[in-house]
């Protein structure tokens, strides 16, 4: 470098002496003024040069020092002096300096790979697959878990809300332990660009399947299940998916998107989330529209579920027709259509502050065939209901959020996890055809969240679910005229819910995560629920209670954890 600048020096000195003598000549007077001002600028320039030149030159031995010592990844952190605060000349004197800060940074980048096709360098996700020009990330986590409860309630991870016994029973009168690593979960994402459309392909399963009867009795197999599989297509402000997911009845964080992370599914670490809280995972398909950064909204169908469990009493001359709803071990229910769901969503930035609302509503239908008294054939009835969610949270300051949801419907119970049922099967007054009639299911939550540092995590939730009765007598019953049937009414069992509570306590705790190699976490949930009849025979307990705690650890893959600061549990 410094022969270039003696270069420069040899080239610019002949000029000025030049100019000087001139200057001094008498038949030049009238020039002296600008051959002075040329030379004092040429000067300049000349010393602004050789400064840009000299920076330059420590910057590239620096670079090539850096580059030795074998560490990219430090270099791409380090600001250069034309990008931090040390005082470089004014770049805008040179036109050298912005295609040099462009070589700068693009050498201070980690390390990519190139695309074939455009020629330009694309940084794969940690712990992702490179596939042409699709990306295939891996997943999940792998978890070890231990459940107390106060009662027999035969669940497994999964809390039977609807089923929590009576202390006037056996399995009301002792406690049960689990251990298990079945909510061990796996999952795979590709993405990709095709023709300006984004694509998405997703796949998440764990293993909380239909176990075996005898599942824990030796080695135990616990079964491999499919929880969401499903593709997303975006296009301008268009979207479309298809596959299994979340039900839009579930209340989002965000937007309306489908992964995990985009929901307020509670810190909870049963796989029933709360009581509360109405989901489901079906198949669907449905249509997104983004007209701005604030607004979503959209329509879809998912797959429905004439639901009647073992809550309703049917009427005695038409008790075949049970087989047509899923009493709780019939997948194959007559069902009439797919539900339809809508769902608008808000989201806006206050002071730095998130908030979120969003409004769902819902269809849905059922159907059954009986052959009336006195005819030769079938008569099908149908019935439609419908309802309605509302749900929002806000940020009260950075890292503590306070989120709330309602729903109420007409033969919503199929997005209550199986605590209800969906409708009864009403007799005519003459007691030869039936009918079908809704039952309304409500419920709502509301709950706190508050990420205490970049390693522990608290929330608190309180949720309830309600159910309408539906009960009339039983012209069908001739030996016992006057019967009660259908659901909630005098005489029905203890097992017809009107109200089921909960209170919930999380801690998570994260003691590392490393971005190459996961996060190892803990967690604790404790949960005090209440479950109400409607109907309480003489002597019988009015309610059920349950306590319960789940607490364990889990080790998290590198490419979930980094999802742990904005939702600190694995998605």
């Amino acid at each position: 470098m410094k022969t270039i600048c003696l270069l420069f020096a040899f080239l610019l000195w002949p000029g000025a002496m030049l100019a000087q003598a001139g200057a001094q000549a008498p038949d030049s007077s009238a020039n002296n003024p600008d051959l002075v001002a040329e030379v004092k600028a040429l000067r300049e320039a000349l010393q602004q040069t050789q400064k840009q030149v000299a920076a330059q030159q420590h910057e590239i031995e620096t670079l090539k020092t850096q580059s030795k010592a074998g560490s990219p990844s430090s270099a791409g952190n380090r600001l250069s002096p034309t990008e931090g605060e040390t005082s470089t000349p004014d770049s805008a004197s040179s036109p050298l300096l912005p295609a040099y800060t462009h070589a700068v940074a693009s050498i201070q980048q980690q390390p990519t790979q190139q695309n074939r096709e455009t020629g330009k360098s694309e940084e794969s996700p940690l712990g992702s697959i490179k596939l042409g020009d699709a990306v295939l990330t891996l997943g999940g986590f792998v978890d070890f878990e231990n459940i107390f409860r106060t009662t027999n309630t035969q669940s497994n991870i999964a809390t039977s809300f609807g089923a929590i016994p009576y202390n006037n029973t056996a399995q009301g009168r002792v406690t049960e332990l689990r251990t298990t690593a079945q909510f061990s979960r796996l999952n795979v994402k590709v993405t990709d660009r095709f023709h300006g459309n984004d694509i998405t392909g997703y796949i998440e399963g764990d293993f909380g399947g239909n176990d075996a009867p005898g599942v824990y009795q030796s080695v135990n197999p616990h079964t491999n299940r499919l929880r969401l599989y499903f593709v997303t297509m975006k296009r301008g402000k268009w979207e479309f998916l298809a596959g299994q997911t979340w039900s839009w009845i579930t209340p989002n964080r965000t937007g309306l998107g489908p992964l995990p992370s985009d929901l307020a599914i509670t810190y909870n670490e049963d796989q029933n989330l709360g009581v509360g809280v109405p989901y489901t995972r079906a198949a669907e398909f449905r249509v997104a529209y983004h007209p701005n950064e604030h607004w979503a909204m959209g329509v879809g169908i998912e797959n429905s579920n004439q639901y009647i469990g073992g809550y309703v009493a049917l009427p005695a001359h038409f008790t075949a027709i049970g087989t047509q709803f899923d009493n709780g071990a019939n997948p194959g229910a007559a069902n009439l259509m797919p539900d339809i769901l809508s769902k608008v969503a808000y989201d806006q930035e206050f002071s730095g502050r998130h908030f979120h609302a969003e409004v769902t509503g819902l269809f849905t239908g059922a159907q059954g065939s009986v052959m009336p008294v006195g005819s030769t054939s079938f008569q099908t009835h149908k019935t439609f209901g419908g309802g309605g969610q509302i749900a929002a949270n806000y940020e009260l300051r950075p890292k503590l959020l306070l989120l709330g949801n309602t729903f109420w419907s007409d033969g919503g119970a199929h997005y209550l996890v199986a605590t209800g049922p969906q409708l009864v099967v009403r007799p005519n007054p003459a007691g030869t055809d039936v009918g079908l009639s809704m039952v309304h299911a409500g419920a709502g939550s509301a709950g706190i969240e508050w990420i205490a540092s970049e390693k522990e995590a608290f929330a608190a939730y309180f949720g309830a679910d309600y159910f309408g009765r539906n009960f009339f007598p039983d012209t069908t019953n001739t030996t016992q005229p006057g019967t009660m049937i259908g659901y909630g009414g005098p005489g029905s069992p203890n097992t017809n819910n009107r109200a089921i509570q909960q209170v919930t306590f999380d801690w998570l705790q994260t003691f590392w995560k490393n971005p190459k190699y996961g996060a190892l976490q803990s967690y604790v949930q404790y949960s005090y629920l209440t479950r109400a009849p409607w109907f309480v025979a003489p002597g019988a307990p009015k309610n059920a209670h349950l306590s319960m705690v789940y607490f364990g650890f889990r080790y998290v893959l590198p490419s979930t954890s980094g999802t742990l600061l904005r939702v600190p549990y694995p998605n």
